[in-house]
């Protein structure tokens, strides 16, 4: 079994670059899957409202935690070292930030 990630904007494949993003909006929970580009769209859209906002729910950060959002050519390099390493990782969402740390140290200058 194989499963497809297709964004749900444009209806394209998105292959490894695709992620689901998970927002609620007036009491109700959504999934929309998204490429990087598209999420960071919407990161950037919302967070003028998220900022303003309180809240509620959900993982708390850190201020050092809180970063821009990764370059879709970083996490594609990432993703690529990861598997030249062997190291298994979900191929949908977010990365783990250990593994974006694996990556880091070793590419230390």
């Amino acid at each position: 079994m194989q499963t497809i990630l297709v964004s749900d904007l444009t209806g394209q494949e998105l292959g490894q670059d695709g992620q689901t993003v998970r927002f609620g909006f007036l009491g109700v929970d959504y999934d929309i899957d998204l490429s990087q580009e598209e999420a960071d769209e919407f990161a950037n859209t919302i967070q003028k409202y998220t900022d303003a906002g309180r809240r509620v729910g959900g993982r708390r950060q850190s201020g050092s935690a809180k970063t821009a959002p990764r370059d879709p050519s970083q996490t594609k390099a990432i993703k690529t070292w990861l598997d030249g390493q062997g190291i298994d990782y979900p191929k949908r969402g977010r990365l783990a930030q250990d593994l974006i740390d694996q990556w880091e140290a070793a590419h230390k200058q």
